[in-house]
């Protein structure tokens, strides 16, 4: 299950606005702000009104917003290509980290088995890939 708050906390914060002032623009204080995060399912109006004062556009994390016309009427933001492509960017290095995690479990559990079982031509194809990606 996502977790809306979490979602957005890090897309503001990698946006570099102050949460201070963030806080600050919505009305309410910085403890609440922290509180609204920690929600699973933050409200979409929330995220909206957030997006707009951080010029980000959460339907790009979001989708289901759009079904919202509600909520997309109330938001005329058109949001610059540049800010798109830091958005496609961000979800992307977000995908490339969690990959890289499994990747680096997997072959700590590789090498587990390596050792477990005396294969030490396995053990060194491992230990030989990671010198040359740490090189490279």
């Amino acid at each position: 299950m996502i977790h809306r708050g979490h979602i957005v906390e890090k897309i503001v914060r990698k946006s570099g606005y102050s949460l201070t002032k963030l806080a600050e623009k919505l009305g309410i204080s910085r403890n609440t702000l922290y509180n609204r995060f920690d929600n699973a399912n933050l409200g979409y109006r929330f995220i909206m009104d957030v997006g707009n004062i951080i010029h980000y556009d959460f339907t790009l994390d979001f989708p289901e917003i759009k079904k919202e016309s509600s909520l997309i009427g109330d938001y005329s933001m058109v949001v610059p290509k540049r800010e798109d492509r830091a958005a496609d960017l961000w979800r992307i290095e977000g995908k490339y980290t969690h990959l890289l995690e499994k990747y680096t479990k997997l072959l700590g559990i590789l090498v587990k088995i390596a050792n477990e079982n005396e294969l030490h031509t396995l053990k060194k194809e491992i230990v030989n890939l990671l010198e040359k990606e740490t090189r490279g």
